[in-house]
């Protein structure tokens, strides 16, 4: 078994230390922080992040006010199909999506 960590949303939201615990600047850095699982059966990814659907039209399926408050960087290398594929993998590989809970941010992609 391999586990490999992927980043699949940056967000740098109002609020520095609060967030995060040592930004020292108006806004946090954060991540959402997504495991793709190596195993026998085929890959297992744990938590989604933020999705192709979300990086070409964010506002479909987010608020304005969340995408704005949280500036969110919606890049497609941060997708987990990207990751996935740069990691050698296709999609098919995936053979269980694991979602730890339904934030917006983790159960997107």
């Amino acid at each position: 078994m391999h586990i490999h960590h992927l980043n699949c949303g940056c967000m740098c939201p109002i609020g520095g230390a609060l967030f995060d615990g040592f930004s020292r600047g108006f806004t946090a850095e954060l991540v959402c922080h997504c495991l793709l699982i190596e195993t026998n059966q085929g890959l297992v990814l744990v938590d989604t992040g933020f999705g192709l659907r979300d990086v070409r039209s964010p506002d479909s399926r987010l608020s304005p006010f969340f995408i704005h408050v949280n500036n969110i960087q919606f890049e497609s290398k941060y997708t987990a199909i990207e990751q996935i594929e740069q990691l050698g993998f296709s999609a098919q590989d995936v053979r269980h999506i694991v979602l730890t809970h339904l934030d917006f941010d983790h159960a997107g992609g």
